[in-house]
Protein backbone atom coordinates (compact mmCIF):
# COMPACT_ATOMS: atom_id res chain seq x y z
CA UNK A 1 0.00 0.00 0.00
CA UNK A 2 2.59 2.18 -0.33
CA UNK A 3 2.39 2.94 -3.42
CA UNK A 4 -0.97 5.18 -3.01
CA UNK A 5 0.28 8.95 -3.49
CA UNK A 6 -1.52 12.28 -2.72
CA UNK A 7 -2.78 14.42 -5.41
CA UNK A 8 -0.42 17.51 -5.82
CA UNK A 9 -1.48 20.51 -5.25
CA UNK A 10 -2.21 23.02 -8.27
CA UNK A 11 0.57 25.21 -8.75
CA UNK A 12 0.04 28.87 -8.59
CA UNK A 13 1.25 31.43 -11.11
CA UNK A 14 3.08 33.82 -9.41
CA UNK A 15 3.76 36.18 -12.09
CA UNK A 16 4.04 40.34 -12.97
CA UNK A 17 1.10 41.56 -14.15
CA UNK A 18 3.07 45.07 -15.28
CA UNK A 19 4.21 43.65 -18.26
CA UNK A 20 0.96 42.03 -19.65
CA UNK A 21 -1.10 45.45 -18.78
CA UNK A 22 1.34 47.30 -20.67
CA UNK A 23 2.38 45.60 -23.40
CA UNK A 24 -1.77 45.07 -23.99
CA UNK A 25 -2.19 48.79 -23.72
CA UNK A 26 0.43 49.53 -25.77
CA UNK A 27 -1.48 46.86 -28.54
CA UNK A 28 -4.91 49.07 -27.59
CA UNK A 29 -3.66 52.22 -28.11
CA UNK A 30 -1.83 51.54 -31.56
CA UNK A 31 -5.29 50.14 -32.47
CA UNK A 32 -7.03 53.81 -31.91
CA UNK A 33 -4.35 55.42 -33.78
CA UNK A 34 -4.91 53.49 -36.89
CA UNK A 35 -8.39 53.58 -36.62
CA UNK A 36 -8.40 57.46 -36.29
CA UNK A 37 -5.96 58.18 -38.97
CA UNK A 38 -7.84 56.21 -41.36
CA UNK A 39 -11.03 57.46 -40.45
CA UNK A 40 -9.68 61.08 -41.12
CA UNK A 41 -8.21 60.06 -44.68
CA UNK A 42 -11.81 58.68 -45.42
CA UNK A 43 -13.72 61.64 -44.29
CA UNK A 44 -11.17 63.70 -46.07
CA UNK A 45 -11.74 61.68 -49.26
CA UNK A 46 -15.73 61.78 -48.60
CA UNK A 47 -15.46 65.83 -47.98
CA UNK A 48 -13.27 66.39 -51.79
CA UNK A 49 -15.96 64.41 -54.24
CA UNK A 50 -18.49 66.65 -54.62
CA UNK A 51 -21.46 65.74 -54.55
CA UNK A 52 -23.55 65.50 -58.11
CA UNK A 53 -26.26 68.10 -58.81
CA UNK A 54 -29.69 66.60 -58.17
CA UNK A 55 -31.42 66.09 -61.73
CA UNK A 56 -34.26 68.39 -63.32
CA UNK A 57 -37.76 66.62 -63.58
CA UNK A 58 -37.01 67.46 -66.81
CA UNK A 59 -33.74 65.64 -67.32
CA UNK A 60 -35.71 62.78 -65.42
CA UNK A 61 -38.55 62.53 -67.59
CA UNK A 62 -36.15 62.88 -70.73
CA UNK A 63 -33.67 60.00 -69.91
CA UNK A 64 -36.88 58.32 -68.60
CA UNK A 65 -39.04 58.83 -72.01
CA UNK A 66 -35.46 57.79 -74.27
CA UNK A 67 -35.14 54.88 -72.05
CA UNK A 68 -38.84 53.71 -72.76
CA UNK A 69 -38.72 54.17 -76.36
CA UNK A 70 -35.25 52.05 -76.42
CA UNK A 71 -37.18 48.85 -74.93
CA UNK A 72 -39.29 48.72 -77.55
CA UNK A 73 -42.15 47.28 -75.82
CA UNK A 74 -44.62 47.75 -78.55
CA UNK A 75 -42.84 46.12 -81.02
CA UNK A 76 -42.43 43.01 -78.57
CA UNK A 77 -46.48 42.79 -77.93
CA UNK A 78 -46.36 44.82 -74.99
CA UNK A 79 -48.06 47.73 -75.74
CA UNK A 80 -50.81 48.19 -72.26
CA UNK A 81 -47.33 47.45 -70.42
CA UNK A 82 -45.86 50.61 -72.90
CA UNK A 83 -48.67 52.71 -72.48
CA UNK A 84 -48.55 52.39 -68.37
CA UNK A 85 -44.98 52.93 -68.38
CA UNK A 86 -45.44 56.18 -70.45
CA UNK A 87 -48.50 57.54 -68.37
CA UNK A 88 -46.36 57.13 -65.44
CA UNK A 89 -43.52 58.95 -66.58
CA UNK A 90 -46.02 61.87 -67.67
CA UNK A 91 -47.76 61.80 -64.07
CA UNK A 92 -44.16 61.72 -62.41
CA UNK A 93 -42.78 64.52 -64.26
CA UNK A 94 -45.89 66.58 -63.48
CA UNK A 95 -45.87 65.64 -59.72
CA UNK A 96 -41.86 66.35 -59.97
CA UNK A 97 -42.23 69.95 -62.38
CA UNK A 98 -45.43 71.22 -60.99
CA UNK A 99 -45.78 69.54 -57.34
CA UNK A 100 -49.02 67.94 -57.84
CA UNK A 101 -49.78 64.47 -56.77
CA UNK A 102 -50.72 63.29 -60.36
CA UNK A 103 -49.54 59.64 -59.99
CA UNK A 104 -51.58 59.30 -57.01
CA UNK A 105 -55.30 60.31 -58.11
CA UNK A 106 -57.52 58.79 -61.24
CA UNK A 107 -57.29 60.78 -64.66
CA UNK A 108 -61.03 62.35 -63.94
CA UNK A 109 -59.44 63.25 -61.05
CA UNK A 110 -56.13 64.85 -61.95
CA UNK A 111 -57.86 66.80 -64.67
CA UNK A 112 -60.53 68.09 -62.69
CA UNK A 113 -57.62 69.49 -60.60
CA UNK A 114 -56.30 71.46 -62.67
CA UNK A 115 -59.74 72.36 -64.90
CA UNK A 116 -58.94 75.84 -62.92
CA UNK A 117 -55.44 76.21 -62.39
CA UNK A 118 -52.84 78.53 -64.48
CA UNK A 119 -50.06 75.88 -63.52
CA UNK A 120 -50.61 74.60 -67.04
CA UNK A 121 -51.67 76.12 -70.28
CA UNK A 122 -54.94 75.69 -71.98
CA UNK A 123 -53.08 73.90 -74.77
CA UNK A 124 -51.23 71.85 -72.57
CA UNK A 125 -54.17 70.73 -70.38
CA UNK A 126 -55.91 69.57 -73.75
CA UNK A 127 -53.18 67.55 -74.56
CA UNK A 128 -52.63 66.04 -71.56
CA UNK A 129 -56.33 65.59 -71.15
CA UNK A 130 -55.84 63.41 -74.58
CA UNK A 131 -52.95 61.51 -73.91
CA UNK A 132 -54.24 60.44 -70.37
CA UNK A 133 -57.46 59.69 -71.80
CA UNK A 134 -55.53 57.10 -74.61
CA UNK A 135 -53.21 56.11 -71.85
CA UNK A 136 -56.43 55.23 -69.79
CA UNK A 137 -58.70 53.16 -72.80
CA UNK A 138 -55.27 51.24 -73.67
CA UNK A 139 -54.10 49.77 -69.90
CA UNK A 140 -57.83 49.15 -68.83
CA UNK A 141 -60.11 49.00 -72.13
CA UNK A 142 -57.57 46.68 -73.13
CA UNK A 143 -57.80 48.80 -76.89
CA UNK A 144 -55.28 48.14 -78.74
CA UNK A 145 -53.72 51.28 -80.64
CA UNK A 146 -52.74 51.25 -84.02
CA UNK A 147 -48.71 52.32 -84.77
CA UNK A 148 -49.93 55.91 -85.61
CA UNK A 149 -51.31 56.15 -82.32
CA UNK A 150 -48.47 54.76 -80.26
CA UNK A 151 -46.18 57.07 -81.76
CA UNK A 152 -48.12 59.94 -81.46
CA UNK A 153 -48.93 58.83 -77.47
CA UNK A 154 -44.83 59.28 -77.18
CA UNK A 155 -45.00 62.45 -79.46
CA UNK A 156 -47.28 64.09 -77.14
CA UNK A 157 -45.70 62.85 -73.68
CA UNK A 158 -42.50 64.63 -75.34
CA UNK A 159 -44.49 67.81 -76.59
CA UNK A 160 -45.52 67.72 -72.57
CA UNK A 161 -42.15 68.05 -71.17
CA UNK A 162 -40.12 69.74 -73.80
CA UNK A 163 -42.93 72.90 -73.28
CA UNK A 164 -43.12 72.65 -70.11
CA UNK A 165 -39.80 72.14 -69.06
CA UNK A 166 -39.66 76.57 -68.15
CA UNK A 167 -41.49 77.95 -65.69
CA UNK A 168 -44.68 79.44 -67.40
Amino acid sequence: MGDIRDIKPPLSFVGDYLLLIIFASIIVLAALVFLSIFLKKRLKRKAKEPLPAPKSPYQIAREALLALQGQGLPGLGKTQEYYFCLSDIARRYIENRFNIKAPEMTTEEFLFSLRDSAILSGLHKELLKEFLTLCDIVKFAKYGPTPKEIDESFSAAVRLVEETKSAL
